[in-house]
Order: C-alpha cells, then sequence, then structure tokens
C-alpha cells in the first residue's frame, strides 16, 4: 500500500473522531458532503474561520474582565501561543509531504485554535 493511501485512510478514520466536539453544525455536514480533498479543504477553512471568531470573541470577554497585570500576561501567553500553533502546524505540513499535508495543517489549526477557544471559556466560566 502507498504512503499516501494510509495517510488518507487514517484521516478517514481520525477526522470524523475529531469532529464531535466544539465544532459548527455545518462543518459536520460540509465534510460528509465533501468529494474531494479540494472541498474538504474548503471544509477545514470554513471552520478554522468560525473557530477563530469564537477564540477572537471570547479572548475579548476575557480580557475586559481582568485586571491590567492579567491582561497584560495574557496578551503575551496568547501571542506566545499563535507563534506556537502556527510553527507547530506548520512543520505537520512539511514533515507529512504528499497530498495530504495541506488538510493536515489545516486540521491542526483548525483543532488547535478550537482548542485554545475552549480553554479560554474555561477560564471565562470556571465549573461550567
Amino acid at each position: 500500500m502507498s504512503k499516501r493511501y494510509l495517510t488518507g485512510l487514517g484521516l478517514a478514520f481520525v477526522l470524523p473522531l475529531a469532529m464531535a466536539e466544539d465544532y459548527t453544525p455545518g462543518y459536520q455536514q460540509c465534510m460528509d458532503q465533501a468529494s474531494s480533498t479540494v472541498a474538504m479543504g474548503g471544509c477545514i477553512k470554513a471552520e478554522t474561520q468560525m473557530q477563530d471568531q469564537r477564540l477572537n470573541r471570547v479572548y475579548k470577554q476575557l480580557i475586559g474582565k481582568l485586571d491590567a497585570a492579567q491582561q497584560k500576561s495574557l496578551r503575551d501567553v496568547q501571542r506566545k501561543w499563535i507563534a506556537y500553533r502556527d510553527g507547530n502546524c506548520q512543520f505537520q505540513v512539511q514533515a507529512s509531504g504528499g497530498t495530504m499535508a495541506q488538510l493536515e495543517g489545516g486540521t491542526c489549526l483548525m483543532n488547535m485554535t478550537r482548542d485554545r477557544a475552549a480553554e479560554l471559556e474555561r477560564v471565562l466560566s470556571p465549573g461550567q
């Protein structure tokens, strides 16, 4: 079996499992209808934009609740997180190679952005 086939097969199993938490309802529908890697990439890009909007919204809400020192700390941490996310996902694209690399990189950005939004939501509203 070719490496690309195995990578694609792995994504076929991993992506549906990853879709279960905190994605917009349209994402699952888009992925169900996607008939090519290009279409899947479009779904991932659209969901990443939605998750980025979610992250920005919760970040603004959280920053508004913090004192000046905590705001500075959050801004510093967020800048470092963005650099880490971007570098980590770029590494995954470079390390993966092949036709699935862009999907894997896009999925990385989408997942990490979703996870960070959820993390900040937990800080904003602990115990919920």
